[in-house]
């Protein structure tokens, strides 16, 4: 199983509502291109955020610890959580050169309106909501091979640039609590078994991976 014949997991999968939102709210926005790796915050104490990003490749943090929330390509909207006008924590940095209109929250709503995209708007935050309820799901899985299973697939899923840009071990340690050794040690277990094929430590294709092992 390898990028071109696996099966889409929920989180790979787009919106299929994002490209119509950033489409009509990129003229309202304020337009830059950003280089491989910048870093740029989503909210501060004062200042909150909308990112349309229309062109590139990302890496979403949360920002009390680092932690990788996901990985992201464009089209994407960020930050539509800041309407609430709440301290999210959260920031973004960049894999490839990335061109993102940016827009100030307290703006949004009556754009949203004006525009009416309170429809558009209402379902994409409900397929939001599903894959925020699956990263949950899946860093709460009962054992530690389950929680690695469950990135290996999400890895295999990501489009080559992502794939290339991490090792799996870096890929599933800054997306869960797991140690670098517990990692290396399922890893090693699972390529001596002829499960996943591993290239200088990235992922290069999966075989089979058993539910349990």
């Amino acid at each position: 199983m390898n990028a071109k014949d696996t099966i889409p997991t929920l989180l790979s999968l787009p919106s299929p509502f994002v490209l119509e939102l950033v489409t009509k709210l990129l003229p309202f926005s304020v337009k830059k291109n950003y280089p491989p790796r910048r870093t740029l915050t989503l909210s501060s104490e004062n200042a909150h955020f909308c990112y349309l990003i229309s062109k590139g490749s990302f890496v979403l943090h949360r920002q009390n610890d680092d932690r990788i929330v996901g990985f992201g390509n464009a089209p994407v909207i960020l930050g539509l959580g800041n309407l609430t006008q709440m301290y999210i924590g959260s920031y973004i940095r960049t894999i490839t050169t990335c061109e993102i209109g940016i827009i100030p929250t307290h703006q949004l709503f009556e754009i949203i309106e004006r525009e009416n995209l309170w429809r558009p708007l209402a379902e994409h935050l409900l397929i939001i909501g599903g894959k925020l309820f699956t990263i949950g799901q899946q860093l709460s899985a009962p054992t530690t091979y389950e929680i690695i299973r469950a990135q290996l697939l999400e890895l295999i899923s990501e489009n080559e640039t992502i794939k290339n840009s991490t090792t799996v071990e870096n890929y599933i340690r800054l997306k869960t609590n797991l140690s670098r050794s517990m990692i290396m040690k399922i890893l090693a277990s699972l390529k001596a078994g002829g499960y996943i094929e591993l290239e200088r430590g990235k992922l290069i294709k999966i075989n089979s991976l058993p539910k349990k092992y």
